[in-house]
This record gives C-alpha cells, sequence and structure tokens, in this order.
C-alpha cells in the first residue's frame, strides 16, 4: 500500500505547497486540504478507469489512506461523479468510518481550542 499512496501524497505535498505560493493568505493547512482533495478526487477516477483492464488497481487501502488524511471530500466526490465503489458496501462502510474519526478529532480540536 505504501508505494501506491507515495506517488498521491508527493503530488499532494507539492500541490500544496505551490498553492502557498500563490495564494500568500492560504494556512499550511487549507492548502494540504484542497491539494489532497484534488488528488484523491483523480485517484478515484484513475482506478475507475483502469477497473476491468489488466492494469494494477490502486488499492482500497490507498483509497481510504487518502481520504483519512484530509481527502475525504474528494473521496466522496469521486465515488459519485466516478460512480466508483457506490455499491461495495464494505469500502462504503470504511469511508464512513473514516469519516467519523475525523469529525470526532475535529470537534475534540474545536472544544479543546476553546477552553477558557
Amino acid at each position: 500500500m505504501l508505494r501506491y499512496f507515495v506517488i498521491p501524497g508527493i503530488i499532494a505535498l507539492v500541490g500544496a505547497l505551490v498553492l502557498m505560493q500563490l495564494i500568500d493568505v492560504l494556512t499550511a493547512l487549507w492548502a494540504w486540504l484542497i491539494s489532497i482533495t484534488i488528488v484523491t478526487f483523480f485517484t478515484y477516477g484513475y482506478d475507475k478507469l483502469i477497473a476491468g483492464s489488466a492494469r494494477l488497481r490502486v488499492p482500497e487501502n490507498t483509497l481510504l489512506a487518502l481520504a483519512f488524511v484530509g481527502g475525504t471530500v474528494g473521496a466522496l466526490a469521486g465515488m459519485a461523479l466516478f460512480h466508483h465503489k457506490t455499491s461495495k458496501r464494505s469500502f462504503q462502510l470504511k469511508l464512513v468510518i473514516v469519516l467519523l474519526v475525523q469529525v470526532t478529532l475535529l470537534v475534540l480540536y474545536i472544544v479543546y481550542t476553546n477552553r477558557t
């Protein structure tokens, strides 16, 4: 899985750095989220494109990892637009778990940072 994650991860990192240079007011977090969302979206599209061919597919764990590190919106958009992984309930359940973990972490962050 790691080798499949490295290329999209590097592309997302470079994309985030470029975004930060182009848009001065963009924080590192927002640059990362925008970049990883775009990379995740296109990774889902690529995997759908090669589905059914003899080419190596993107492992499900890589698709889930991309969502987990911030690409959830891209994953959901890719699933909807490309109709990818929409009938695979086990994958959808794992993606929902990723989303729940992210929401939980966000709520904890908000609660923790708003303490007086």
